[in-house]
């Protein structure tokens, strides 16, 4: 019988050192983002995976929710060039994880009762978010031009061709979850030297000919072109020699161009 007791006050004694475990696994600061669902047990968000948080460069910064602090909470990065943190304390208790440079760096995080914990950021290039083209627009050249005499014809031809330099042209395109693409252009000089850069809307037309636009970030249209034809962009300047020849109705430059692979 004696022995029997023991047994249970054992069994009891395990029981409550689990218990109070559990409890203090609650009490503890800990990390997470946040979930449609989290954990389908417990209805908990799950801590963050290997106690670490990925981020890129050149992208917004990352909310991160501090569970289990005491009162306010106050945060800092152990290098802040390469990831800058903000707390928060609106609401919930939130951290801001912002990626200034590529590399690691530890987030540690404080409440008002003096209670600490920390989880690893890794930086990554923004560039990796980015799926990229890169193409050309080099070789023989023509012109189409509509409503002028042969030899007005041939002068326009001979300066449209030259208008358009030979560049190289970069096209990121980057999804994100619950919304549309994005898509951003890039064209270069033949020295590599920016000279447009924006946001790439690819409309078709009246006539079913894609058209390629880059607008600035306040949405002002900075360049555009078509595409007629497989391998060739179109570059439409009938307005700009409208006003030297009225007459004019059509001065189109086609623009072969290629991928580099």
């Amino acid at each position: 019988m004696h022995l029997k007791n023991i047994y249970f006050v054992n069994l009891w004694l395990v029981f409550c050192l689990l218990f109070t475990t559990a409890c203090n696994d609650d009490d503890n600061i800990y990390f997470t983002q946040d979930e449609i669902i989290g954990d389908i047990n417990s209805g908990k968000q799950i801590a963050l995976e290997n106690n670490t948080l990925v981020v890129y460069t050149n992208n917004m910064a990352t909310s991160v929710n501090v569970q289990g602090a005491k009162g306010k909470i106050h945060a800092t990065s152990s290098d802040e060039n390469i990831v800058l943190v903000t707390s928060s304390n609106e609401g919930k208790a939130t951290v801001l994880v912002e990626a200034l440079n590529i590399g690691n760096a530890q987030i540690t995080v404080t409440d008002a009762g003096g209670n600490s914990a920390t989880f690893t950021v890794e930086a990554k290039d923004g560039e990796e978010l980015w799926e990229k083209r890169i193409y050309t627009l080099r070789g023989k050249r023509q012109c189409l031009i509509k409503g002028v005499t042969p030899s007005d014809s041939a002068q326009i031809a001979a300066e449209a061709i030259g208008k358009v330099p030979e560049a190289k042209w970069v096209i990121k395109k980057r999804s994100y979850p619950f919304a549309e693409s994005l898509q951003r252009m890039y064209v270069y000089n033949e020295e590599n030297q920016l000279l447009v850069q924006g946001i790439l809307e690819i409309e078709k037309s009246a006539s079913n000919q894609p058209s390629y636009s880059i607008y600035s970030d306040k949405h002002e249209l900075l360049m555009n072109y078509t595409m007629p034809i497989s391998g060739y962009f179109v570059k439409d300047l009938t307005d700009e020699y409208r006003n030297i020849y009225p007459e004019v109705t059509e001065v189109l430059v086609y623009l072969p161009f290629a991928p580099i692979l």
